[in-house]
């Protein structure tokens, strides 16, 4: 991050506060879900792994791989799709004008195409520290950073020597027309490399600890699917509300994006519970449970009578 930084503050004025608004949006998911389920799980597989009950522990590693893919996948569509909305919400007052909204939009969509990486890769380091293995993790995560750094380089070099690639990016995120777009290069070169970073552990994890059970492969499909309904579904009800609200406002961008958030959620949970997926039964389960079970009277005992 340091590097980025440092890449960052040669590029054009405003560039590190564009990139660290950035980073520090995507964050959020990371934080509230990657973060909270790898360490909750973490005395889980501790013990596991010292009883010596190997089986049991990749399934607990699988339950909260498919978890935070569950949590992870329609938040990063919606939060994908809603950039413009967050970000405008957040940041837009002062001297944070409507360009420099869709160029921090820009880059957080890049970064939130690693979120379910980054979420996985907190997982996997505690899942190696459970067993006692420290340093796996460090030289994979080494490995990874130094590939982010080379990307980094790299993707500004081949962003001055083709430029048809940094506005062939730009048009994709719709910001051709703004100042600083070699900025994406940053954010770019993170997600490959969270990317890949992903991918060895996962590889690595395999090896040592044998395969994961088939449904993980079957919940990341029903998430994948919810979350991309849900984010269709979002995109059409702001295309839809845009006409109707002022653009210009707070209350027009806050009720323009809290709707059509609401509405991707519906959306989503719908399509899960038509997938028959396991999490939002579980969901469900939990919250009739929690609010709508009868409660069991208070009754003195039996000598007290």
């Amino acid at each position: 991050t340091m590097v980025l930084v440092a890449l960052a503050s040669y590029l054009t004025a405003g560039s590190i506060a564009v990139f660290a608004f950035a980073y520090n949006l995507q964050s959020v998911i990371l934080s509230i879900i990657g973060v909270s389920y790898s360490v909750a799980a973490f005395p889980t597989l501790v013990r596991l792994f010292s009883n010596g009950d190997r089986r049991l522990f990749i399934k607990q590693m699988a339950v909260t791989i498919r978890h935070i893919i569950f949590w992870t996948m329609p938040a990063m569509v919606l939060f994908i799709v809603l950039r413009a909305q967050i970000v405008r919400v957040i940041l837009g007052t002062g001297k944070f004008d409507w360009s420099d909204t869709r160029l921090t939009a820009a880059a957080l969509a890049i970064f939130l195409f690693s979120a379910v990486a980054q979420s996985l890769i907190l997982l996997f380091v505690r899942g190696y520290y459970a067993c006692g293995q420290t340093k796996k993790p460090l030289v994979i995560n080494v490995s990874s950073s130094l590939l982010v750094i080379f990307l980094a380089f790299g993707l500004l070099h081949l962003f001055d020597w083709w430029p048809a690639v940094k506005f062939g990016l730009a048009r994709i995120l719709r910001v051709a027309d703004v100042g600083g777009v070699e900025l994406l290069a940053l954010p770019l070169a993170f997600a490959i490399g969270s990317l890949v970073n992903l991918f060895i552990f996962w590889r690595s994890f395999r090896r040592d600890f044998g395969p994961f059970p088939p449904l993980l492969h079957r919940s990341f499909g029903q998430s994948s699917v919810a979350a991309l309904t849900a984010g269709v579904v979002a995109y059409l009800i702001l295309q839809l509300l845009a006409p109707a609200l002022d653009q210009t406002t707070f209350l027009g961008i806050f009720i323009q994006g809290l709707v059509a958030g609401i509405g991707g959620i519906i959306t989503g949970v719908f399509v899960l519970r038509q997938l028959g997926n396991e999490e939002i039964v579980e969901i469900g389960r939990s919250l009739r449970h929690k609010f709508w079970q009868r409660a069991q009277p208070v009754l003195p005992a039996t000598e007290e009578l």
